[in-house]
């Protein structure tokens, strides 16, 4: 069994690894074969260490920049990071061709760590901010005004 603070570093390293450098070689080393993603914007689960890297590579072909972890919390084998994206959107999304704009996605994981690897997640991912900017999603959808009711 891994302590709290190993299973951290598996979650830091996948963070600031995989979708911080690009470096997806990571995957293969921490993530388990067995893997699932639990999110309920994705229209299916992702599953093992190749769904892994795809979505690690779909993310990576659409904001260009930095990620950090602003938050971190753990017991047993349960890691919670809150974390925060920002860059330039560089690749297409919702219909939207690369706009160049700078962008911020945040989100919480709770991932579930087995012998040292990732063995399961759920993921909340706030990309609304990102999809009003880039004009996927008006940006006075949330206007004091409210619409007239019939």
């Amino acid at each position: 069994m891994t302590t709290s603070e190993e299973n951290e570093e598996v979650v830091r390293r996948l963070t600031e690894e995989v979708w911080g450098n690009e470096n997806f070689d990571v995957i293969d080393e921490l993530v388990d074969e067995d893997y699932v993603l639990h999110d309920s914007s994705m229209p299916e689960e992702i599953r093992g260490p190749d769904g892994y890297r795809e979505m690690a590579e779909m993310g990576a072909g659409i904001v260009d920049g930095s990620i950090s972890i602003d938050q971190m919390i753990s017991t047993d084998d349960m890691v919670v990071s809150r974390w925060t994206q920002q860059g330039t959107h560089t690749g297409e999304i919702a219909g939207v061709e690369p706009t160049n704009e700078e962008v911020t996605i945040t989100g919480i994981d709770i991932s579930r760590i087995e012998d040292g690897k990732l063995a399961e997640s759920w993921q909340e991912v706030n990309m609304l901010n990102m999809l009003m900017t880039i004009g996927a999603v008006p940006e006075d959808l949330f206007s004091e005004e409210m619409p007239a009711s019939d």
